[in-house]
């Protein structure tokens, strides 16, 4: 797949309010799962983890401040970003497949984020 997910540069008030396409995200994620090994497409893919990471995080936030204190959804969503964050942040490491397990603990980060960000929607948003 040579499909490249670009972040949105749009100011916020400016944004397409659409909502997310969390099937592609954990599509474009099961790809780095399914892989076996480094692959040639391992780069790209790994470049739409962390757009995909980049996105998410503060929809996520947002959901996350509109809860009352307290909430245990919101409390388990903000350890998700929180771990989605420090992968993002956190170099690959050292040896050959260093970059590939990356990507795949990013990877595993987005399934999180999609799961928190169904998790955290209204009800009336997660029945549409």
């Amino acid at each position: 797949m040579n499909q490249r997910i670009v972040l949105d540069q749009t100011p916020v008030g400016n944004r397409d309010t659409r909502p997310l396409d969390l099937a592609t995200m954990r599509e474009t994620a099961r790809q780095i799962m399914a892989m076996g090994e480094p692959g040639p497409e391992l780069e790209d893919l790994t470049a739409a983890m962390r757009g995909l990471v980049q996105l998410l995080v503060p929809e996520i936030r947002t959901l996350i401040a509109a809860k009352p204190a307290g909430d245990q959804p919101a409390k388990v969503a903000q350890v998700g970003v929180d771990e989605a964050w420090r992968r993002l942040h956190t170099t690959p490491g050292f040896g050959p497949d260093a970059e590939y397990r990356r990507a795949q603990k990013l990877a595993l980060s987005v399934f999180s984020l999609c799961d928190h960000y169904e998790n955290l929607q209204p009800p009336a948003a997660a029945a549409s």
